[in-house]
């Protein structure tokens, strides 16, 4: 028996269902039904969609679960869901066609549109560097962004026009909201249509019709985090992750990616690559590069994350076979997992094409003996796109702590790791382009995961920071004819209170956008007129903003790497591997 149908065999097995091979996909359909019912059994599942498109037809589409559990409305193909960051793909469509139609040069300086962005090396930032993250601008900015009205986005350049860069343009790939929120400003001073109808005339005509918005509707999917219902605070980099739809109104993207003509082709095609971002490769607006789905030729996806909201979107133009998940409860991080392996499903299916193997496949995995020496080289902090984990010696190897757990990296014969969390991951970790870098390679494709920040003395800056930050008072409530005076919203704090951990003061280290908490061990040494003379972080503590891929599962957290590193899709490409 193939792997992939022993496996998705298994996991029907596990539920009490029968695989029973049929047409239309009958066998995904059914192996995906299981994984989602094993998955509700070992977390707090709500509700959640999927559309499946082959060969340009709508394959299937449907929903598990419920949209709204209090009104008992169930998930249906047509529920609408916050996108998060699949809004980018709309916006690097726009500002591709703008390129093709000779209204927009994405080599050009991005100070010639927004001559106010003045940090040191911000004159090297080309507007293609915003489309495929190689701009070295910071992650997020916050401010504002749990507001009952968050503030215009379009304020966003003149707000971060000082903020350092994590990194010289094009060095590296670095994730960036902010980035493609400048974008969308550049596109809204194109002419005298703003950004939010260009991006919806793109979705309604050039793709063939859907019902995409940038408002919320009443009838949105209700969020929810560990159970509980919460609000879904509107974001405020609209550009980057505001749009609303269902996974429906995703089809006529994946129909036209998978097309791969015009614009598309554009989008599909890798941009540039440095020492640092190993196999790393994105296009413009979409990543092109997946452990899940090595053996399938071409592979564009996307991921997306709101307060409690999660999305994603892969397409294989290659094999004419494209997916969307869309889901309304935080735990959902695996949505990514649940879409590849719908996959990889669907093409052993269809196609008879099996997902290759891997060192995870062994029956057992050889321990080495490493010299103390050796692996002391290697201890430190190390940061990544979502945490900073310390690698420390422990029983002969290394192991990795996070804020929400640990990971054992297990010596193993011929150099490198085991990890103890994903047995598909051989880890290294050795110097490359000045940095020490640690590294995972799933079948062959080597994902830098983390990369050792520096020590030595805590920045002046961070010691200002460092301190009590009590929160600030309710103002006071103003008389019912007048409209509220603050623009937070006291209601969708306390909510997301409930479900966050708390965020960074400022920005993050060099080539990270990992976030950090406003303390330090020479906090003392600060004094208290400093404490007291610091501006408030710029970015408060606020639900976290929609990412692009990420790689990797935890059940207990939407945040992949916050269980140490392990940053690689999981062995059985399923919700329940990760439990």
């Amino acid at each position: 028996m193939r792997r992939r149908s022993f496996l998705a065999a298994t996991a029907a097995l596990a539920c009490g269902r029968r695989v029973e091979p049929g047409p239309g996909f009958g066998e995904t359909r059914d192996t995906v039904a299981a994984l989602i019912d094993t998955w509700r059994e070992k977390m707090p599942v709500v509700g959640l969609s999927i559309a499946l498109v082959d060969r340009g037809e709508l394959a299937w589409a449907g929903g598990f679960g419920m949209a709204d559990r209090e009104a008992r409305i169930a998930a249906t193909a047509d529920t609408v869901y916050a996108l998060g960051s699949l809004t980018k793909i709309y916006t690097a469509l726009v500002a591709v066609r703008a390129w093709q139609a000779g209204d927009l040069d994405l080599d050009a300086p991005l100070q010639r549109h927004l001559p106010q962005l003045r940090a040191p090396g911000s004159e090297a930032i080309r507007l293609r560097h915003l489309l495929c993250h190689r701009s070295g601008l910071i992650s997020d900015w916050h401010r504002g962004s749990l507001g009952a009205r968050p503030p215009d986005w379009r304020r966003l350049a003149d707000e971060v026009a000082d903020e350092p860069l994590i990194a010289a343009p094009d060095r590296w790939y670095a994730y960036s909201n902010v980035g493609y929120t400048l974008l969308g400003h550049v596109l809204d001073n194109m002419s005298t249509k703003p950004y939010e109808d260009h991006a919806l005339d793109v979705s309604r005509l050039a793709l063939g019709g859907s019902r995409l918005r940038f408002d919320p509707p009443a009838e949105m999917a209700a969020s929810y985090c560990a159970g509980r219902r919460e609000d879904e605070p509107r974001l405020r980099l609209q550009p980057a992750a505001g749009m609303y739809g269902s996974v429906v109104d995703l089809v006529p993207l994946l129909r036209w990616l998978m097309a791969g003509e015009g614009a598309a082709a554009a989008m599909l095609t890798p941009q540039a690559a440095g020492p640092l971002d190993f196999d790393e490769r994105w296009g413009l607006g979409l990543a092109l590069q997946h452990v899940g789905l090595v053996h399938a030729g071409r592979v564009a996806w996307h991921t997306g994350r709101t307060f409690g909201h999660r999305a994603v979107l892969f397409v294989l133009p290659d094999r004419g076979l494209g997916v969307a998940v869309l889901a309304n409860f935080r735990e959902a991080g695996g949505v990514e997992d649940l879409a590849a392996f719908a996959l990889q499903t669907a093409l052993l299916e269809r196609d008879g094409l099996d997902l290759p193997a891997s060192v995870g496949d062994a029956e057992t995995r050889p321990r080495a003996a490493f010299a103390h020496a050796a692996l002391q080289a290697h201890v430190g902090r190390y940061a990544n796109e979502f945490d900073v984990v310390r690698l420390d010696i422990e029983r002969g190897g290394l192991v990795s702590r996070a804020e929400l757990g640990k990971t054992a990296l297990i010596p193993a014969p011929g150099g490198g790791f085991h990890s103890a969390d994903n047995p598909d991951a051989h880890v290294t970790i050795a110097d490359r382009d000045g940095h020490h870098v640690v590294t995972s390679t799933v079948r062959g494709v080597q994902t830098r995961v983390g990369v050792r920040c520096p020590e030595g003395p805590v920045p002046e800056d961070w010691l200002r920071r460092a301190g009590r930050y009590p929160p600030k008072p309710a103002p006071a409530r103003s008389p019912p004819s007048r409209p509220p005076t603050s623009s937070t919203s006291p209601a969708a704090s306390s909510s997301a209170s409930s479900c966050r951990r708390r965020s960074p003061p400022a920005r993050p280290w060099p080539a990270t956008r990992s976030r950090f908490r406003a303390r330090t061990k020479r906090g003392s040494s600060a004094s208290a007129a400093a404490r007291a003379s610091a501006s408030p972080p710029t970015k408060a503590p606020t639900a976290p903003c929609c990412r692009g891929p990420v790689t990797a599962w935890s059940a207990a957290t939407p945040e992949p790497a916050r269980r140490g590193l392990r940053p690689i899709l999981s062995r059985a490409s399923s919700p329940e591997s990760d439990a």
